[in-house]
């Protein structure tokens, strides 16, 4: 069996995010591959050890998992903080060499860079992100094959199109997680290593996922207050509106339908509790996405703000109204788009409006037909993935070339 590295895994503490590491995950154990899985964290902080735990109950020994290069967590003291940024400069520019690292990382037969919305550089902390997330594939350059799991873009300014569109070129194979984000990526390179596919969380092995009795034919909402990233807070004339719309949704359909706002990112929990509060709906907060899963499989119809809610919904069949900022990125339309759901974006102070609320009740009156449009789609999509990866790992010699 071939070794893959897979960079990187991601903290548990948002779902979305673990979910994206689990289908990656699955997708390579069932091209018969052994996964040397890098958390996106260091050993000392805890987002580490939570996700190996739970990474060792899913999968047991057959996932091999190492901290990261880089050690930063936003919670630490300034002076830990100062350190930190230190030693990550000092690794990126190759004064600190992190020889252990790099042994695990190239003692493998090819490298795996996980999927998520990480092409995006509009600023100089994003530059640095990207420097950082960047360092395992310039490593790799000329030395291992790679490849990129699927992707979303944002906008690049003239610093970060420098820094990777010349990796990407390299790359094997560039999955994309939405057409909007292929297109804006191909205006600069030719992307003849470029494919289209949809997120690796639809790929999460389901066998053994059955419907939750408690949330059976419950209307889902998940809601989002933060910006892309979740660095900060939405401002809160936004929050507020967000809070306006979703009133009105519950108020037109509470006579006929119970809701719930279901909690799947830790900073979502205090205002979802609030407005499930003044709502007088059930909340319930989980960051399994086996869990999740199962939750949405059982509901009739999720609303959702939260990108990856939408796509644990859709991969269990469920069809979903989409809520958006455009300030959020391509991948929300985008997916919505190809599978065919409605969704608003609410910039401008833009309403639920009559036609929304007609969108909703035809997606509750034939729920039955957009699970098998839905699945049919996720069935397609992950035939197509599973065939070029696996010619890609059958096409990866022992020297670490690709023939």
């Amino acid at each position: 069996m071939k070794t893959a590295s897979l960079i990187y895994g991601y903290s548990s503490r948002n779902a979305g995010d673990f979910a994206i590491t689990l289908g990656a995950i699955d997708v390579l154990l069932e091209c018969d591959v052994n996964v040397r899985l890098f958390s996106r964290y260091c050993a000392k902080n805890k987002d580490f050890h939570e996700s190996k735990k739970l990474i060792e109950a899913r999968y047991g020994s057959r996932i091999e998992m190492h901290e990261s290069p880089f050690c930063l967590d936003r919670t630490d003291s300034v002076l830990s903080t100062s350190k930190n940024y230190i030693d990550g400069a000092m690794t990126i520019l190759g004064i600190k060499r992190k020889q252990s690292f790099r042994k695990k990382l190239l003692d493998s037969d090819f490298i795996i860079f996980n999927g998520g919305n990480l092409f995006r550089c509009q600023s100089l902390i994003d530059y640095t992100r990207l420097h950082a997330l960047m360092y395992p594939l310039r490593l790799a350059l000329d030395k291992k094959p790679f490849i990129i799991f699927p992707q979303s873009a944002s906008k690049l300014n003239k610093a970060g199109k420098k820094l990777l569109l010349p990796i990407l070129e390299q790359a094997d194979l560039v999955y994309f997680r939405e057409k909007e984000s292929y297109n804006y990526i191909h205006q600069f390179l030719a992307g003849r290593n470029f494919l289209q596919s949809i997120d690796l969380a639809f790929f999460i092995n389901k066998k053994g996922i059955t419907e939750s009795d408690r949330f059976k034919n419950r209307i889902a909402i998940t809601l989002r207050f933060h910006t892309v990233g979740d660095i900060q807070y939405l401002n809160a004339e936004k929050i507020n509106h967000i809070k306006t719309q979703i009133q009105k949704i519950v108020e037109q359909f509470a006579s006929e339908h119970r809701f719930v706002i279901i909690v799947q990112t830790d900073k979502d929990e205090e205002i979802s509790r609030e407005l499930a509060s003044d709502l007088n709906v059930d909340l319930y907060k989980t960051n399994d996405p086996i869990e999740l899963i199962s939750i949405y499989k059982s509901c009739s119809l999720l609303i959702g703000m939260r990108l990856h809610s939408i796509i644990l919904a859709l991969s269990a069949g469920t069809p979903c109204f989409g809520i958006f900022f455009n300030e959020w990125g391509l991948k929300n339309p985008g997916l919505m788009q190809y599978f065919n759901m409605p969704y608003t974006m609410l910039d401008n102070n833009t309403a639920i409006n009559a036609a929304h609320i007609d969108s909703l009740t035809g997606l509750l009156a034939n729920k039955n037909e957009h699970t098998v449009n839905i699945n049919n789609i996720v069935d397609s999509e992950r035939k197509r993935l599973m065939l070029s990866l696996s010619e890609f790992i059958n096409n990866s010699t022992p020297d670490g070339l690709t023939s």
